[in-house]
């Protein structure tokens, strides 16, 4: 394999002044350059990534760690709009699954003691930040969640000024018993726990009785509806942690030929255009690429994306089709 031995050979140069010509580094002659990159280009010289970074102190590379191996809807918008950001700038992207193994996630940041990474985003953490906090010096780490008092950055999805409204709404609407489904459980993570309070503050009785856990899927949408019809309850909203859940679960009131309750869903997909169902927006398509853009500014800031409730006719008095009468399956 070539490497820079064989150019300082060729060109008569030491191996000192290849290096810095290569590296466009200062204090080399135009002429001299010239004959370096010529030489390496004869040679089919590729320099050694990890050398180079070490020379120039930037990989031009982010570590993104995500707590999933398998497609999430979550996280498969964030990681589209990483990915986007950061071509736009540059860099390239490894993505890094943790399945919320704390000693993997903690391997992973020690690649930045390596230089193997200029920077680390976490979508979600299994280790608490101020462990996390204490790879700080290696490299700029950007949360995708609140990360409390930490003093990382952070970029996060505005989750308690997003449900409340909507739920108060309904409470003056007459709507009393409210149901939720979480990709893992009500008490997982940051995120995942603040919208349980959220709905625990703001809801009469809401228990986790009220939530499904490890709803991931159009197929888990149909479990979670089945086991909140199995309520001696009854549930009059649900709120679908994404639109395939919300379209799952009205496939099952469908099939049940069953009046469905009032179901909410999450992102704005084409599935919920499709079907008129009302969604929150949480911009994770914002949240990916802002996210980026913190890490690569290797500033300290804490951002806020706001969210946008698209309520498909619920609150004008223009019903959704699973709302009507007329739509449910008759015998």
């Amino acid at each position: 394999m070539v490497n820079i031995r064989h150019i300082a050979k060729i060109t008569g140069y030491s191996i000192s002044t290849v290096s810095r010509a290569l590296n466009n580094k200062p204090r080399i002659s135009q002429s001299t350059r010239e004959k370096i990159f010529a030489a390496a280009k004869e040679l089919d010289y590729i320099p050694n990534s990890k050398a180079v970074s070490l020379s120039i102190g930037k990989s031009f590379s982010l570590g993104v760690i995500v707590p999933y191996e398998a497609s999430n809807h979550y996280y498969d918008k964030i990681i589209s709009s990483i990915i986007s950001e950061s071509f736009k700038n540059g860099y390239r992207v490894t993505f890094l699954p943790t399945n919320y193994d704390k000693e993997l996630e903690l391997a992973y940041l020690k690649m930045l003691t390596a230089k193997e990474y200029d920077g680390m985003i976490i979508t979600s953490a299994a280790n608490d930040y101020k462990t996390i906090e204490k790879f700080r010096k290696f490299g700029n780490i950007v949360s995708c969640e609140n990360n409390g008092e930490s003093a990382l950055s952070s970029v996060v999805l505005e989750r308690r000024k997003a449900y409340e409204p909507i739920l108060e709404r309904l409470k003056k609407r007459g709507i009393g018993t409210f149901a939720i489904t979480f990709s893992r459980g009500p008490l997982s993570s940051v995120g995942a726990t603040e919208v349980f309070r959220t709905f625990s503050r703001t809801v009469d009785r809401f228990s986790e009785r009220y939530t499904f856990s490890n709803c991931r899927t159009f197929e888990d949408g149909i479990k979670a509806a089945e086991y909140f019809d199995s309520l001696e309850e009854n549930v009059e909203c649900c709120f679908a942690n994404s639109d395939e859940i919300a379209a799952g679960m009205l496939t099952y009131f469908s099939s049940q030929r069953k009046k469905p309750p009032i179901v909410i869903g999450q992102d704005n997909l084409t599935i919920s255009r499709a079907l008129n169902i009302p969604t929150i927006d949480f911009r994770l398509h914002s949240l990916g690429s802002e996210a980026v853009k913190v890490c690569l500014s290797e500033k300290t800031e804490k951002k806020v994306l706001k969210s946008v409730f698209i309520d498909r006719g619920l609150f004008d008095g223009e019903s959704p089709w699973f709302l009507d009468d007329k739509n449910v399956p008759k015998d």
